[in-house]
């Protein structure tokens, strides 16, 4: 027993030794061990003023940059779901000052399905690992656990194309004039919504429902202020739109704001933002100068202009 107790332990040793060893030359040779896309969310502030949730319409549409004196995080990612918005939450609840202010965006596509149903939801899941607690973690696995914790030993880290630059970054600088706005609109349109009608019906995802309705609660018991929104759209977005679904969304968060007694701020349609291709990188999502723009007028109080 004695012996095979040390050669467990020897194993153990060889194996720390060796991960401790391809951690290195990875940090070496891709200058750090955590990808840049994790950073805003590692170098959160401690006594957070403003901050924002939310999928890539949050991570593109907010900048707090022109900000500094404010206490601030963008807490979004692109096809995150408010399902991880709830958790993300949970994360940082501690971390907000009282009197805080929350952006929970609500995009198009927000309240139509769950994060686990998507084909990739595994590689999207495991940029949690790099800063949530382990029990906020959806499906944890430790295999996911180890790729995070020791990089060096998995080979789709060393492949990864954006690793020290985080991709949003580089398609920040697109303006929307750049592209074929008319067919970005309708690709989107397609996934966002047209996908999930079924016999001519949208139907919500019950879970999700429970999910903002249980971000709200957690806001007012730590003395934060929740502010339901949705961010700019260009017309060509908005136009490929169901009238229906449009209503329904739209009367359902109007309802919900009214029932929680909080704001539900829609700039979907906002005049300032619909025809500005150069605020945009495609049909539905601000560019870099878009976000601030954008940000600097939710933060002066201005309201959606129709």
């Amino acid at each position: 027993m004695k012996l095979f107790f040390k050669k467990f332990c020897i194993l153990l040793l060889i194996c720390a030794l060796i991960a401790a060893a391809a951690n290195l030359a990875f940090y070496f040779i891709k200058g750090s061990l955590t990808p840049a896309y994790v950073d805003r969310f590692l170098d959160a502030p401690k006594q957070i003023q403003v901050a924002n949730l939310g999928s890539s319409h949050g991570q593109n549409g907010f900048s707090y940059l022109d900000h500094p004196e404010l206490a601030s995080v963008n807490l979004a990612f692109g096809s995150q779901s408010i399902m991880m918005d709830e958790r993300v939450l949970e994360n940082y609840i501690d971390r907000f000052s009282d009197g805080a202010v929350l952006y929970i965006p609500v995009s198009y596509s927000s309240l139509l399905s769950a994060s686990s149903d998507r084909s990739d939801f595994l590689s999207l899941n495991r940029r949690y690992y790099y800063f949530l607690r382990r029990d906020l973690i959806i499906n944890f696995s430790w295999r996911e656990w180890l790729a995070v914790k020791s990089p060096g030993l998995f080979i789709p880290n060393w492949e990864a194309q954006y690793w020290t630059v985080d991709e949003f970054d580089e398609a920040g600088v697109q303006t929307a004039d750049t592209i074929d706005v008319q067919a970005d609109a309708n690709a989107a349109v397609q996934r966002h919504i047209l996908v999930h009608e079924k016999n001519g019906e949208y139907t919500y995802n019950e879970e999700t429902l429970l999910c903002l309705n249980r971000i709200i609660a957690l806001c007012k018991d730590h003395q934060i202020t929740p502010v339901l929104i949705t961010t700019p759209f260009l017309r060509e977005y908005n136009d490929l739109v169901p009238k229906d679904f449009l209503d329904m969304q739209r009367s359902y968060l109007n309802t919900l704001a009214a029932e929680q007694q909080i704001e539900y701020l829609d700039f979907s349609q906002d005049v300032r933002f619909i025809d500005r291709y150069d605020l945009f990188l495609n049909s539905d999502h601000l560019n870099d100068n878009g976000a601030l723009i954008f940000t600097d007028l939710l933060l002066d109080g201005g309201l959606p202009s129709f």
